[in-house]
């Protein structure tokens, strides 16, 4: 697959793999490893708050019916 980066995007990239004395190839996989990462956290974040959500909402309508 062959992504195009902006100039501005594609400068940071190069300074960065300098700085680091790594591929502008390697530096890129990793920082879309990285972000992919922090993706699935969040994913699944965003699954356990519904999941307490559900489970709140059933307390609260076990509670209702206990009064």
């Amino acid at each position: 697959m062959q992504i195009e980066l902006p100039a501005d995007t594609s400068e940071k990239v190069k300074k960065a793999s300098d700085f680091l004395g790594i591929e502008k190839k390697e530096l890129v996989d990793r920082a879309i490893l990285v972000y992919l990462d922090d993706v699935k956290k969040l994913i699944e974040l965003k699954k356990e708050m519904k999941e307490w959500d559900m489970l709140s909402d059933e307390a609260l309508a076990v509670f209702d019916k206990s009064l």
